[in-house]
């Protein structure tokens, strides 16, 4: 008879272990904005920007964290609260609005001529055992039927242990990725702009 209560305790400990540990972590990196997703037709050159584009192994719902040389380890309780090629996206499309505000930036297909395409395409955005939060890819930019293109490739030291500091070091991190693709963008699209009006 002793045996069923055991079992019984053994299983409701189990349970309660389970629902202590089921409740997951969301986090981002940039939260929809309360404007209009609709912006209205501009004078400015306009320069189409696709979605950014993930490494497979960054396309889920769970934080990446790198253990090893060889181990990538997707997070079961630490999730992104919306898919991140969006997240990125968006905050790459805010920052290029702020900091080049000669162009028209439009996500996705665009009716009209554009003056260019920007694809972006991320290679790491995750943590490692080391501490570090790993931001990777490169952009192409065509314009004319020609190609330009750039790499971006920095790891970032983690001021604090936890996913809340790997997610805010990874925001801060992206930033300055835009600010630099903004530098080598803009010399580009003021050649571009200037061949097209002549």
């Amino acid at each position: 008879m002793k045996l069923p209560l055991i079992l019984t305790c053994l299983l409701a400990g189990v349970l309660c272990a389970c629902s202590k540990s089921s409740t997951p972590h969301y986090y981002a990196i940039a939260l929809p904005d309360a404007q209009a997703n609709t912006i209205a037709p501009s004078q400015r050159p306009l320069v189409v920007v696709a979605d950014v584009e993930l490494a497979d192994y960054l396309n889920s719902v769970g934080i990446v964290y790198q253990q090893d040389d060889v181990q990538l380890t997707t997070a079961n309780q630490h999730r992104w609260a919306e898919a991140l090629d969006k997240q990125l996206t968006r905050t790459l499309l805010q920052n290029l609005r702020q900091q080049l505000p000669d162009w028209q930036w439009q996500n996705g297909q665009t009716a009209g001529q554009s003056l260019a395409q920007l694809q972006v395409k991320v290679r790491g955005f995750h943590g490692k055992a080391d501490g570090h939060a790993v931001i990777s890819g490169e952009w192409t930019l065509i314009r004319n039927q020609q190609q330009y293109s750039g790499q971006f490739q920095q790891e970032y030291p983690l001021p604090a242990d936890g996913y809340p500091a790997l997610v805010r070091e990874l925001r801060n991190g992206w930033q300055h990725t835009s600010q630099q693709m903004v530098q080598q963008l803009k010399p580009l699209l003021t050649t571009a702009a200037t061949h097209q009006t002549e």
